[in-house]
């Protein structure tokens, strides 16, 4: 195993080209080498044919954390609704007034 997956910058993200399946590899090698794993090329490569043979031909769509955030603030927001806060909401949420209707109207078109 070469170096380049232990710097901050892998080979996939170094080429600015995001290939998921070296990517995929890089992560399963430092996950298995965090935890002691003493065959990190067969362990990987074993992961990385089974993710293959389960979702080989389809797009994957990986939402990156901020859409997963805001996901997490409409539910809380949502959850906090009672029919005539929208007010109180945004003032807690940081948000405007219109982007807690926007969320509220988003979740009841869903």
């Amino acid at each position: 195993m070469n170096n380049a997956t232990t710097r901050n910058t892998t080979p996939a993200a170094a080429a600015n080209k995001l290939d998921p399946i070296t990517v995929l590899r890089e992560e399963l090698a430092a996950a298995a080498l965090c935890h002691g794993v003493a065959r990190v090329e067969d362990l990987t490569e074993e992961l990385v044919r089974r993710y293959v043979a389960r979702l080989g031909g389809l797009n994957v769509y990986v939402r990156n954390e901020r859409v997963l955030e805001r996901e997490r603030m409409a539910k809380k927001v949502c959850a906090s609704f009672n029919g005539c806060n929208t007010r109180e909401l945004a003032r807690s949420f940081g948000l405007s007034v219109r982007q807690i209707q926007r969320i509220l109207t988003q979740v009841d078109n869903a």
